[in-house]
């Protein structure tokens, strides 16, 4: 953004060297270009030290997720399973094994069905930690 301020004031004292006047209708022009060049030159400068502040506030948000992803993990029964059509990792709570109710994971980026808790998938629900014959699932015991 400097460079662009720094050719706009170049441009001005060119201006203002060549004694373009504000009296003819070209001047006015000229310096009426110039001037909308350096309001641009100056949001432009403002707009990138936001965009700075911005991405350091989203590269916060990313650290704390990723650091309350793992805490969810250690402290938890987590099932993880891996999206056979996509490859995304999901993650679930390993009480909804019990419940009684049919319940469906899908896949968030693909909408495809990842588990069912009818039985119907290959999910050895009494082997905690070990990986799972397809290894499509795992269970994370860790508290």
């Amino acid at each position: 953004m400097r460079d662009i301020s720094e050719k706009v004031s170049y441009l001005q004292g060119l201006s203002e060297g060549l004694n373009i006047s504000d009296g003819n209708p070209q001047g006015k022009i000229i310096t009426g270009i110039l001037g909308v060049l350096d309001d641009i030159s100056g949001m432009l400068a403002e707009m990138r030290s936001e965009l700075n502040t911005v991405r350091e506030y989203i590269e916060s948000i990313d650290d704390d997720l990723f650091e309350l992803e793992e805490n969810l993990k250690r402290d938890q029964d987590v099932i993880e399973v891996k999206c056979d059509n996509c490859g995304e990792e999901l993650l679930f709570d390993a009480d909804l094994m019990e419940d009684e109710d049919v319940i469906e994971i899908i896949c968030p980026r693909c909408n495809e069905v990842v588990f069912v808790n009818d039985g119907s998938f290959d999910f050895e629900y009494g082997d905690y930690g070990d990986e799972i014959e397809d290894g499509r699932a795992t269970r994370n015991t860790n508290a």
